[in-house]
């Protein structure tokens, strides 16, 4: 079985929010970690659960970090409620079936995944020569690692996503002025688009050194919080721009559905991106020049709502159209204000002045 790798991002997230640093739980497996005396502990108590059960004794008594430590003492599983508020029987010796398999070597990890497996609890087992805390739930295993080390990785990976997001305005800043004079291309859609793809992976890592940090990663997510002000709205705006819906309607889902399903070395090929676009898998199609909606640059204008936008979007469907459309005839559509209508005009001007005064 493969770890962490082979499951979801909210499987690991889900889990690690029972452990996270600051949890009482947490606090609990340190002192048994810390003493060397190893444990193995089950979250969650039903009747599958129950029918492993050999020996021990029933407790029910609250749940606390000294009172785990010293029943860890003891060879036997410490059973606790799904809430992990409860202590329920200690010094139990758990019977699983053999017919699910494990490549653990030790006799307390080779039950811990087993009774996961069987069960589909969260398990917990702490290596006393090792020094590790291992977490199993399903066909889910994952390692525990030091807060230091993880916090480093956490501080290097939003670095990289700063990184990442500062090339990524760069390109949308040269892609408005591109747009404005109608010259895009589908090869610089797929390059932007490539951008936005691996700033959501990294996204991804940095919520997972999150969730494992516990309150030791509120300042980081602060930090990612702010990094991704607008970003989400803006790549589907983007995406709405660009996607070929002669075909078939755009469906955001799905697409992100397709995005995530490629590698990182499927992600740098453009065709597969301009396909995802609905523009074909040919090559030779990169160099066609493409016409932007106009979602994302009407969507800067501060006085333009959804509906406006799409309003403006079904009467002229491009931004080249809407660029030569006069304020009277803005005016027309309707819902649309004059003090509207003049806010486009006046808006689109002004973006397109600033980002040639950027470049």
């Amino acid at each position: 079985m493969k770890e962490v790798e082979m499951n979801t991002q909210e499987t690991l997230i889900d889990i690690l929010s029972n452990v996270t640093p600051g949890t009482n739980l947490r606090e609990g497996l340190d002192n048994i970690l810390d003493a060397g005396t190893g444990g193995f502990i089950v979250v969650g108590m039903d009747k599958e659960i129950e029918g492993m059960l050999d020996g021990g004794f029933f407790i029910n008594c609250e749940y606390t970090p000294q009172k785990i430590y010293e029943l860890s003492k003891m060879d036997g599983a410490i059973i606790l409620d799904d809430s992990a508020s409860k202590i329920l029987y200690a010094n139990v010796h758990m019977q699983p079936t053999k017919n699910y398999s494990t490549n653990e070597s030790g006799t307390r990890h080779r039950t811990a995944q087993r009774v996961a497996k069987q069960a589909g609890k969260l398990t917990i087992a702490i290596s006393e020569r090792r020094n590790r805390i291992t977490l199993y739930k399903n066909e889910f295993k994952y390692k525990l690692r030091d807060i230091g080390e993880i916090t480093t990785e956490a501080a290097q990976a939003v670095k990289t996503f700063e990184r990442y997001k500062q090339v990524l305005d760069k390109e949308l800043s040269n892609l408005t002025i591109m747009e404005f004079d109608d010259l895009v291309t589908l090869y610089e859609v797929t390059s932007i688009l490539q951008r936005y793809e691996m700033l959501f992976r990294i996204k991804k890592e940095v919520r997972h050194y999150v969730a494992e940090l516990g309150l030791e990663g509120r300042l980081i997510n602060l930090q990612l919080e702010e990094l991704l002000q607008g970003l989400k709205e803006e790549r589907i705006n983007f995406i709405k721009d660009y996607y070929n819906d002669e075909k078939d309607e755009l469906d955001i889902d799905n697409i992100n559905s397709q995005l995530i399903s490629y590698s990182d070395e499927e992600l740098l090929e453009p065709e597969k991106l301009s396909y995802v676009l609905g523009h074909g898998r040919s090559y030779s199609t990169l160099d066609d020049k493409v016409s932007p909606k106009g979602y994302r640059l009407l969507g800067k204008i501060s006085r333009l709502n959804k509906k406006d936008i799409e309003k403006i979007i079904n009467e002229y469907e491009d931004l080249a159209s809407i660029q030569e459309a006069s304020i009277e005839e803005l005016y027309e559509i309707r819902g649309i204000s004059k003090f509207k209508a003049r806010s486009i005009k006046n808006g689109l001007k002004r973006l397109k002045f600033t980002k040639e005064l950027e470049r």
